[in-house]
């Protein structure tokens, strides 16, 4: 009987290695599949970190109990090791100040309305400031709010000199401004907005949107550096829309109880899949657009999407993804939930050369920025 059990126990946990190697490759099925019916392979993208550490586990138990069965994680990650390798920075290397050789530097965040709401209706001074500090030549912002009142300190030709830069351009979602105070319509404004700002001209942009809704719009501009024009996109993806309270249930979830899991849990998988959905098609329009670019390009962005998922993997093939380039270790951009979470990125065309990126924190703002730095590769 105990023999009959050992062998069973074994069987048991080489299966389970095996799903666990499966369910990693399962991700390489996404940019190919109808997303309509299979989106919830991409929470499998969200697992992905702690499947590597599944592995890893299962490697020191071979490793210990039976050495030749060592070989199926080892083969599982080589299968995956292109995803494995989109989720870490492994660079050694790590400098901060800006390089002198004539590089131009890239700056990307979700300014989260620079804390308009909470700060009565103006722009977080110290937030201000830290973009100043970061001397960047280039800020793409999402999440941006500026005045449609030309008498507002908060126009977007204001804030432009307010932050440092010499041209800007923005793309709103809404048709119409909204009201800080609807009552007495006293000043209108577009929120959540995406914005492009530089130090160097700007000769041309667009704004692309296909529905007048929140997330659906996103930019692009052709910035002329010295002789060289480089194409910049900022993009803002659909987000999960949770409310805070569903924040905090996801953190907290080991509190809570079986019935308050299942009513919770069944609003947050459909809010979930309605974001997976919309990313999907977003993804697929911001693809489409770059492709038509004359020139090399830079997107910047918050993808709302981790490493792998299907919005990631459209949008970065035949780009290279900065972090992944020049970034040590997992590179969490977003405060909330889970520590693996790298939702925003800097991805650029081969025919940029990138000299370094960085991950700053701390941040005013729920995401943490990201600052590159680019030159132009010989011709």
């Amino acid at each position: 009987m105990p023999r009959v059990i050992r062998k069973f126990t074994k069987r048991l946990i080489i299966i389970c290695n095996l799903l666990a190697t499966v369910f990693m490759l399962l991700l390489y099925l996404l940019p190919y599949i109808n997303q309509s019916f299979y989106w919830f392979i991409n929470l499998v993208a969200l697992a992905f970190p702690f499947l590597i550490l599944i592995q890893l586990s299962f490697f020191i138990f071979w490793l210990m109990v039976k050495r030749k069965l060592v070989l199926i994680p080892i083969i599982s990650i080589l299968l995956c090791w292109s995803l494995v390798t989109n989720f870490f920075g492994t660079s050694l290397v790590q400098t901060k100040k800006k390089p002198s050789d004539g590089s131009f530097r890239v700056l990307s965040n979700n300014t989260h309305l620079f804390n308009f709401f909470e700060n009565n209706g103006s722009l977080d001074k110290q937030m201000i400031q830290k973009v100043k500090t970061l001397n960047a030549d280039v800020f793409a912002a999402q999440e941006f709010v500026f005045s449609l009142d030309s008498s507002s300190p908060m126009t977007l030709n204001r804030a432009k000199e307010t932050l440092g830069f010499k041209y800007a351009v923005a793309a709103n979602d809404r048709a119409f401004g909204v009201h800080t105070n609807i009552k007495q319509k006293n000043e209108r404004y577009h929120p959540f907005c995406v914005a492009i700002f530089s130090n160097h001209p700007i000769i041309r942009w667009q704004k692309i949107q296909s529905l007048k809704e929140y997330n659906h719009t996103f930019l692009w501009a052709d910035v002329l550096i010295d002789t060289d024009t480089v194409r910049i996109f900022n993009i803002h993806l659909q987000s999960m829309h949770f409310a805070k309270d569903e924040y905090e249930f996801i953190e907290n979830i080991d509190q809570q109880d079986m019935k308050k899991v299942k009513n919770a849990g069944r609003n947050i998988m459909r809010k979930m899949k309605s974001a997976y959905l919309l990313r999907a098609n977003q993804a697929q329009e911001i693809k489409t657009e770059m492709n038509k670019s004359p020139y090399p390009f830079i997107v910047c962005g918050d993808m709302n999407d981790v490493p792998n998922s299907y919005a990631y993997q459209t949008i970065s093939n035949n780009l290279l993804d900065s972090y992944v380039e020049k970034g040590k270790g997992i590179g969490r951009t977003f405060k909330h939930l889970s520590p693996t979470l790298r939702i925003d990125y800097i991805f650029h065309s081969k025919e940029i050369a990138l000299k370094q990126v960085q991950v700053i924190r701390p941040s005013l703002s729920d995401h943490y920025p990201l600052v590159a730095d680019f030159n132009f590769t010989k011709k």
